[in-house]
């Protein structure tokens, strides 16, 4: 039999090879070792070994019936992708894993193992055979559904528990990441069914599925190690900080201080360093001092010619600056410090130290240690 290889294959076959040196990598490097990342590599592991598979059968270096007459044992390795990498998502934001959950969540790659093993035993029917591995398939793609649903809700208890805690973990962009694995879920039943009727011969229906699938892990892989530096670095800087930077915002103002002046209000921010809370705005400061929200705008446009995200952000630029130009935090990076003196993101960050110093943090950097 002939082998079958395209562009989209080989795309595969790279994906597969880039998937065996990540998760080889990160679990190799002393610098990466954790148990977090160790989840992460069985995860991207469980991906290559699951299109490798089927990347053998697709290029007819191995024949299709090889696997059907269960001549090569077919290791239904979909069963681990999604449950790896629910183990990686609550060890990424902290949370212990106990071992019955591990029981009930690998249960069904177990049980399906058990199914391919002796699948033939149960008919010798092609017919029966081939619509039993299609409901198989069916509970794979639901128990990955159920599953994401499942990490989802996870993360939201995560953040709702973050909120009042000034380093926490960003978990919006894993919450984007499973909305994308949801539509790959839909696209995986679409596979078999309305592609089936449009590409009924090879495995050129599961070509988006397997190309998609494999593109989402593997940003999630860098953005998941990227997040978890930051978040180290950000606890360092917190440490270092420590009688300067904490309780940010947890100060309460005595609420008969007559405040009524531009003066008195910036004394009170700069004083408590409130600027310093990501989520300050008029409304919370308006309630510690028992003003109206249209006055203390007023006030703060009328004395410093700024609204009052911009004014804020003046002092947080003021802040950066002494820890950017501090050798004690040369070994951390620019996105660490920037979300440590209050910016949600590393672009607003960069976006207001240009418009009150006329140029990046990375070139204000650059400059007082040249100077």
């Amino acid at each position: 039999m002939e082998s079958n290889f395209n562009i989209f294959n080989i795309i595969i076959a790279a994906g597969i090879i880039h998937g065996f040196i990540f998760s080889l990598t990160i679990t190799i490097n002393k610098n990466l070792k954790s148990i977090t990342n160790v989840f992460l590599a069985l995860t991207i592991l469980s991906l290559a070994l699951s299109n490798l598979q089927y990347w053998f059968i697709d290029t007819n270096i191995i024949p299709r019936y090889y696997y059907e007459e269960n001549k090569i044992l077919y290791i239904p390795f979909e069963f681990l992708i999604v449950p790896f990498f629910y183990f990686f998502t609550v060890s990424f934001i902290k949370r212990k894993i106990n071992k019955k959950q591990v029981a009930y969540i690998l249960s069904p790659f177990a049980i399906s193992i058990i199914y391919v093993v002796f699948r033939n035993w149960i008919s010798n029917e092609k017919l029966f055979i081939k619509w039993l591995n299609i409901v198989v398939e069916y509970i794979s793609i639901i128990f990955s559904v159920v599953l994401i649903i499942i990490i989802f809700i996870t993360l939201r208890n995560y953040e709702k528990k973050q909120r009042k805690n000034q380093v926490s973990i960003k978990t919006k962009w894993l919450k984007n990441s499973l909305i994308i694995g949801i539509i790959l879920c839909l696209l995986w039943a679409l596979s078999f069914n309305l592609f089936e009727n449009i590409l009924n011969t090879g495995y050129y229906k599961y070509y988006p599925l397997w190309i998609g699938m494999s593109l989402l892990l593997y940003w999630i892989g860098y953005t998941a190690i990227i997040q978890n530096h930051l978040y180290v670095q950000r606890l360092e800087i917190r440490g270092k900080t420590k009688n300067t930077l904490d309780n940010k915002v947890s100060i309460k103002i005595n609420k008969e201080l007559p405040i009524d002046s531009f003066n008195k209000i910036e004394k009170l921010i700069k004083n408590n360093k409130l600027y310093l809370n990501p989520n300050l705005n008029v409304p919370k400061i308006a309630r510690e001092i028992n003003l109206s929200n249209g006055y203390i705008s007023q006030l703060i446009n009328q004395h410093s010619n700024l609204n009052f995200n911009d004014y804020v952000n003046k002092f947080r630029v003021e802040e950066a600056k002494k820890m950017l130009a501090d050798n004690d935090y040369k070994n951390y990076t620019i996105h660490a410090i920037g979300l440590e003196v209050g910016f949600n993101s590393k672009s607003s960050f960069y976006a207001a130290f240009k418009k009150h110093s006329q140029m990046t943090p990375t070139q204000y950097r650059k400059n007082v240690r040249n100077s």
